[in-house]
């Protein structure tokens, strides 16, 4: 294979992930689920508990799991969400003393700006826009979408783990060459072991970051601190991003919630001390030496996979960034690039 077969497969595969991002978004995070469940499935497989058996429990377990905790934080997320008129107006008022020299200074430019700017001729012609569609109509679309490409995710996840490695043997029996199977074989079981250990250890050390966050903000009082757990919690699969945004959130919550601006700022201190302790000292003692990313390459992962699909691309740049890696280990033609993301 050639560079310039090279570089129009990847066009190519570039432009079919960003167009066909619905149909194969959630084919990508059911392969993640099989990564992260498939060693508990074998586990149970061991116990003499059949493959079909072992997925139906951890994924419809995980399910429930997952629904128990959707409802209890929809209450306070329902909360927030109604009071954001609200609470917009009161984060204005107590960054009033802050905003007060912007606004002056933009009250100059403004008049500046109208008193250079030419008068109108009179020109009566008259305009017409297109109604756009109403809030409500958008909130239904989007739910039926994200309801789809949950049950999508649920049922594929379930048939990809009941099938065990059926599936992965399918997969090299399409190429011809006894070479290309052993290859896509390695790759394959490579490819699972990172993964599994990766999104597994990387899942625990974020429900430690969210349960952490819950009780520090508990104890100085914060209104929901559970609903702000579960978002440091979430957030934290972003590399960089993630924390940046929960450390705003919560200093914007801790301003509405609290009298005192000081309490407020504790509470974004307290989370932004976790962060520093789980991004400096627990995450590279436990990932540091399993993690097959360098930096540059970390952060250019979360752009571009930022840039296809968006906050849920954001979220699973790091796996899929250590996927194109592995991947690339077992391409020729793709080496270089598997040794520039390399750590």
């Amino acid at each position: 294979m050639t560079w310039p077969l090279v570089g129009i497969f990847l066009l190519v595969a570039i432009a079919a992930l960003k167009i066909g991002s619905t149909f194969v978004l959630p084919i990508v995070v059911s392969v993640l689920f099989m990564f992260l469940l498939g060693p508990p499935v074998r586990w149970l497989k061991k116990r003499r508990v059949p493959e079909a058996l072992g997925a139906g429990i951890l994924v419809f377990g995980t399910v429930m799991v997952l629904c128990g905790a959707l409802y209890f934080l929809s209450d306070p997320a329902s909360e927030w969400i109604a009071r954001a008129p609200k609470t917009m107006q009161q984060l204005e008022r107590k960054m009033k003393s802050v905003v007060r020299p912007l606004a002056s200074i933009q009250a100059t430019a403004s008049k500046v700006e109208e008193a250079t700017t030419p008068t109108s001729s009179g020109d009566d012609t008259q305009k017409v826009e297109l109604a756009k569609p109403g809030l409500m109509t958008r909130l239904s679309g989007t739910t039926a979408s994200f309801l789809g490409a949950a049950l999508t995710v649920i049922f594929l996840t379930y048939f990809l783990l009941a099938a065990g490695t059926l599936f992965r043997q399918k997969l090299a029996e399409v190429l011809p060459g006894r070479a290309e199977r052993a290859h896509v074989v390695e790759a394959l079981a490579e490819i699972e072991v990172q993964m599994s250990r990766y999104l597994f250890l990387t899942t625990i050390i974020n429900t430690v970051v969210g349960l952490l966050t819950w009780g520090a903000l508990s104890l100085l009082g914060m209104p929901n601190a559970a609903l702000w757990g579960a978002v440091a919690g979430v957030l934290n699969y972003i590399p960089y991003v993630g924390a940046l945004a929960t450390v705003i959130l919560i200093g914007v919550a801790g301003l509405v919630s609290f009298d005192q601006p000081k309490t407020a700022l504790l509470a974004a201190g307290a989370f932004f001390i976790i962060n520093m302790i789980e991004s400096n000292l627990a995450t590279p003692m436990i990932l540091g030496r399993r993690l097959p990313l360098n930096a540059v390459a970390l952060f250019l992962g979360l752009l571009f996979w930022g840039w296809i699909w968006g906050i849920t691309g954001a979220v699973l740049a790091v796996p899929l960034t250590v996927m194109v890696k592995i991947i690339c280990d077992h391409v020729e033609p793709l080496e270089p690039l598997a040794l520039f993301l390399d750590s």
